[in-house]
């Protein structure tokens, strides 16, 4: 029988026992956690401090998807979902998906096609980001309204904040009508 060897760095016990700072130190090199062994039994798996700490907001991210995904279908019996508006199919070729796009250059397009900018009077997307942050998705008004009644955007995706550029991750997006 052969052995199948295990393609993530590993520990003993007595390692951790004899220097555990040796090990966070692999932690850290190896850019993945060390699996601790104990008898051959894995007993548990060390991490650094910000790798801990990028596990929690990934995580965190994970839920605001979930809850977003659960308040997407609570919408869906407010509003009724039209998927062959042609401001959608327009949105879903100009937005780029899954890949950062600045919040300043999201607005600009929105006024374009005829949204009503969420900008502060300065120009500045302080409170776009907010709005991104608090519900993990932007809600955009287009200023006519159609058959009397309001159309919307809502844009879902997960900020990014940088010191140059805040900007989003587009996930999905999605035009409805509301009465």
């Amino acid at each position: 029988m052969k052995l199948k060897k295990l393609e993530v760095p590993t520990a003993s016990i007595t390692d951790v026992k004899k220097s555990p700072m040796d090990i966070f130190q692999q932690a850290r090199t190896e850019g993945t956690g060390v699996y601790i062994f104990n008898r051959e039994k894995i007993a548990g798996v060390m991490i650094t401090q910000e790798q801990y700490e990028l596990l929690l907001t990934v995580l965190e991210e994970d839920k605001k998807i979930t809850t977003l995904d659960e308040k997407l279908i609570e919408q869906e019996h407010e509003a009724i979902v039209d998927f062959s508006h042609p401001l959608e199919a327009e949105l879903r070729n100009r937005l780029p998906m899954m890949t950062d796009f600045p919040l300043k250059n999201l607005d600009s397009l929105m006024v374009e096609l005829g949204f009503i900018t969420k900008k502060s009077g300065f120009g500045g997307t302080t409170e776009i980001l907010d709005e991104l942050d608090r519900t993990g998705e932007l809600r955009y008004q287009l200023r006519k309204k159609e058959e009397g009644k309001t159309i919307v955007a809502d844009i879902i995706g997960v900020p990014h904040k940088d010191v140059t550029n805040d900007a989003i991750e587009i996930r999905q997006v999605y035009v409805s009508f509301i009465d």
